[in-house]
């Protein structure tokens, strides 16, 4: 027998976390609001009874109009699921009871999960779960973060409300477990009297007296200290990032280094050309790219996940909405730009929490502004060119320049959301409500593991997929010849004149477009296309094409991935030609603009 369940529940009440340990599957949740915004499915066994879950985006109500509301909605219109399980937020009755109430009134077998119970106590606060069982005439359960058997004991009043389902009925799933669960909160079945008041019932079940907090919004919001406090995390992450990222980088290098001689030994018997292919193009692309990105993403992973799970993320959304507000848009699009910093892709997915239509395709159209994952990497290289690679003030000046290209970053996304809303996308601007998270503990050992598996071996993984393809290609492309010229050299050379004009070359900016499929793939192309051995990066650049170099990073198109996004989203192939020709306009005038300004130093001095 198969049962059908729903998890249903407001943003930021940790229902993807209570539904990830129901399942085991692993699916990425954030302490921010919007990280789900398309039903996740998972499944769970119990009593040779098969439990089909699925996780809805977090809403506030049935009758919203977000993207995030209407899915919802007609899934639960369109699927009718044997279980609806909505998960509230103990430490706030108040404001999430209201859909409980909605949903009660609509389904008749609901479980209420009551989650984070641990805060509550830490709060002062014990609510009654009988009271709040009999009012809403469905089973209760208490869960914490900190208990695993909570979650059991909510997988069995699942099972057993189910039985009440006339799809279920005459299973013997869930038979065993009626004694299991206390009677306090089991509640009874059928509809709940009409006149309940979120409130009014929050304020019946809610005993304790509640511990007064220090606000410490009040430090991190402040009028005076918020944008500091912003910069200065920004800053520390960089830093760590870039200390900690040199050394494992130097013996990754080497550590390749030493196979590629084992390999060439090994593959000694192959002919000559085949042997190349496999070394020269293949390997070494690999090698390069999992040298440059692996450091810096095993660091800068585990500390933004840090941030996002401590709650810092929504409170720079909320500081991004007077400036976004300012622009013709809201702070919703402060929260996708937060995604758009560990992948555009997911940045431009995570639009859909922005219900303005116009508003919303501003914000996809200025995504890729945002530096992703795969440009880190180049931006951290560039950053030690530029400023030195040796000694703590060094690096200190490296993570104020990868401060400085984030704010930049900020302030062209701003600039050209001004833009598009006061001309191509003018319409009306929407209203911005957002929930703000307690500061919350992290659980670090959950955290370092997510971001292995989930961000940087996934990420990884995607550039290696491709990075050996490509680099068989570069390969292919030095072999092959056009009027006795490598045409990968005939490719550069005919590009130099415009890069000139950018204040690149012709081989960076061949490098730029033959790694369109991922980001990651610049660098190590750009060292195939120069023919360098040893991979010494400071032999392609001066300080002029380094900070040119840097900017254009910072602005072009997007990747494949993102571009394949963006079509998915609107469906419509003028937005997402201008996805990708938005941000590489911006590129090619900023680059103008550094390489004019550095030559008219240069002459003048």
């Amino acid at each position: 027998m198969s049962v059908s369940v729903a998890f249903a529940g407001n943003p930021n009440v940790g229902k993807s976390t209570v539904f990830n340990a129901l399942t085991g599957l692993r699916q990425h949740t954030g302490n921010w609001t919007g990280k789900t915004v398309d039903p996740a499915s998972g499944r769970w066994t119990l009593d040779e009874t098969e439990y089909e879950a699925v996780d809805l985006p977090g809403i506030y109500s049935l009758r919203g109009g977000t993207p995030e509301e209407r899915v919802a909605a007609d899934y639960l219109a369109s699927h009718s699921p044997d279980v609806l399980t909505v998960v509230l937020d103990a430490t706030a009755l108040e404001r999430t009871l209201g859909l409980a109430l909605e949903l009660r009134a609509i389904h008749p077998n609901l479980v209420v999960c009551l989650n984070l119970m641990d805060e509550a106590e830490r709060l002062g606060l014990a609510p009654d779960c009988a009271a709040l069982a009999e009012a809403l005439q469905a089973p209760v359960v208490p869960t914490r973060a900190d208990r695993k058997q909570s979650y059991e004991l909510l997988r069995r009043a699942i099972a057993l409300s189910a039985l009440t389902s006339p799809a279920c009925r005459g299973g013997q799933g869930g038979v065993a477990v009626v004694s299991e669960l206390s009677p306090a909160c089991r509640g009874g079945q059928g509809g709940v009297g009409g006149g309940v008041d979120a409130a009014a019932l929050a304020s019946r079940v809610n005993h304790g007296v509640q511990i007064t907090r220090r606000d410490w919004d009040k430090v991190f919001l402040g009028k005076y200290a918020a944008w500091p406090i912003l910069l200065a995390l920004l800053f520390a992450v960089f830093y760590l990032t870039v200390r900690g990222a040199n050394l494992p980088s130097a013996l990754l290098e080497a550590g390749f280094s030493r196979l590629e001689l084992a390999l060439s030994a090994l593959l000694s018997g192959l002919p000559e050309g085949l042997r190349s292919f496999f070394l020269d193009g293949v390997y070494a692309t690999t090698a390069r790219v999992i040298a440059v990105m692996l450091p810096p993403m095993a660091i800068f992973f585990p500390l933004f996940s840090l941030l996002e799970d401590l709650g810092f993320l929504p409170r720079a959304a909320l500081l991004l909405d007077r400036p976004f507000a300012a622009c013709g848009s809201c702070g919703r699009q402060g929260l996708c730009m937060c995604m758009g910093v560990g992948c555009n892709a997911v940045g431009v997915t995570g639009c859909r929490i922005i219900p303005n239509e116009k508003e919303r395709l501003a914000a996809i159209l200025t995504n890729a502004l945002v530096p992703c994952n795969g440009r880190f990497p180049t931006l951290i290289l560039l950053a030690g060119l530029v400023l030195g690679q040796n000694g703590s003030l060094s690096t200190a000046a490296q993570a104020g320049f990868l401060t400085a290209c984030m704010v930049l970053s900020c302030a062209v996304t701003l600039g050209t959301t001004a833009l598009l809303r006061r001309t191509v996308l003018r319409g009306e601007e929407a209203s911005f409500v957002l929930e703000l998270p307690p500061f919350r503990k992290p659980r670090l050992g959950r955290l370092l593991l997510r971001s292995l598996l989930d961000r940087t071996l996934r990420v990884l993984g995607r550039a290696v997929t491709v990075a050996a393809p490509a680099g068989a290609v570069i390969w292919l492309l030095d072999r092959l010849t056009l009027g006795g010229t490598p045409l990968l050299s005939a490719l550069a050379c005919g590009l130099d004149p415009f890069a000139a004009n950018l204040g690149l070359t012709g081989t960076l900016l061949l490098a730029f477009l033959l790694s369109f499929p991922a980001n990651e793939l610049l660098l190590p192309l750009a060292l195939m296309i120069a023919g360098m051995e040893g991979g010494d990066p400071t032999a392609l650049f001066t300080l002029r094409t380094a900070l040119c170099t840097a900017v254009f990073t910072l602005f072009h198109w997007p990747c494949s991935t993102t571009v394949l996004t963006v079509w998915h989203e609107t469906r419509s192939r003028k937005w997402t030609l201008a996805s990708v020709l938005l941000p590489t306009a911006v590129g090619v005038i900023l680059c103008l603009a550094v390489n004019c300004l550095i030559m008219f130093f240069m002459c003048s001095y």
